[in-house]
């Protein structure tokens, strides 16, 4: 399939079941908005897989770390496929497999094109409901962030002049059109999102980003991407580990959801405006005003 043709099976979420996502949290048993962004991604997590029923939403069991690299990174791929990166171990703790990739395309629509297929192959091969992004590529242009207001795609590609970027782009896109939520890593994995967006103005929908990292650049690029990630562990590479880590809070949202009970499945009414978060805040006011 060509980009072209993917990029049109890439669809917005619903609205109206992220509303009923966040509308089950804001009811169940806790103080409202508690669990911040464990609440907005699963909620957004429920647009994607195009429900809110709590029997649904569940934890994806197949996760893939897609580990993407080009000819100079040969000895870092091979050494992810013979599982001796300490990367493939911590892996192994989130319940994700590493998949190494090693891209040979020429031109960024040929990238765009192997990254998509790439991606569309193993998703469906290993039944995956998730996928984390990592790079081997720590050597990014340094004007990078001078290229932030390019619109077109292809473009921006181009004058970035990586390849591993150009194929994990292809990858999102491919994922956003499978409709697989796909967690971001570091500026490299980023910069694929911000390429993906723009050849859909959908495609964010199904990102997170996972970590922070250390980076020159890191939290620009996210607030031009508009994600929130909900970690910064300091770290100074795409590499996959940020990504890996954030599956535990991602997975976390999830069970309170479909773990926790509303006050109407607990047979609990009275208290429910006990718990508001605006009466909360009350009291935390006049307690603050009579000190």
């Amino acid at each position: 399939m060509h980009i072209e043709e993917l990029v049109t099976k890439i669809q917005p979420l619903s609205k109206e079941i992220i509303r009923a996502a966040q509308k089950r949290f804001d009811n169940l048993i806790k103080p409202v908005g508690s669990l911040a962004q464990l609440e907005s991604m699963t909620a957004r997590y429920a647009g994607i897989i195009g429900s809110s029923d709590k029997q649904l939403v569940t934890v994806p069991e197949t996760r893939l770390l897609l580990l993407w690299g080009e000819a100079k990174h040969a000895a870092q791929i091979e050494a992810a496929m013979l599982q001796k990166k300490a990367l493939s171990v911590y892996a192994s703790h989130v319940d994700a497999t590493v998949i190494p990739l090693l891209v040979i395309g020429e031109t960024s629509y040929d990238l765009l094109e192997e990254g998509a297929m790439l991606a569309g192959e193993y998703i469906g091969e290993e039944k995956a409901g998730l996928i984390c992004l990592g790079s081997c590529e720590n050597e990014l242009k340094p004007d990078w962030q001078d290229l932030l207001d390019e619109e077109d795609g292809l473009a921006f590609l181009d004058r970035l002049q990586c390849p591993v970027v150009a194929a994990m782009t292809g990858a999102i896109l491919q994922a956003a059109g499978m409709r697989i939520p796909v967690m971001l890593d570091g500026v490299a994995t980023c910069l694929a999102a911000l390429a993906a967006s723009m050849f859909s103005p959908f495609v964010l929908q199904y990102c997170f980003a996972g970590d922070e990292s250390a980076e020159a650049g890191s939290g620009l690029l996210l607030d031009k991407l508009k994600l929130q990630a909900p970690l910064r562990l300091s770290l100074n590479h795409s590499e996959g580990v940020g990504a890996l880590t954030c599956l535990r809070l991602f997975d976390a949202g999830i069970k309170a959801y479909t773990e926790m009970e509303t006050f109407e499945e607990a047979g609990v009414h009275n208290e429910k405006e006990d718990y508001s978060l605006k009466v909360q805040e009350e009291k935390k006011n006049n307690k603050e005003d009579a000190e």
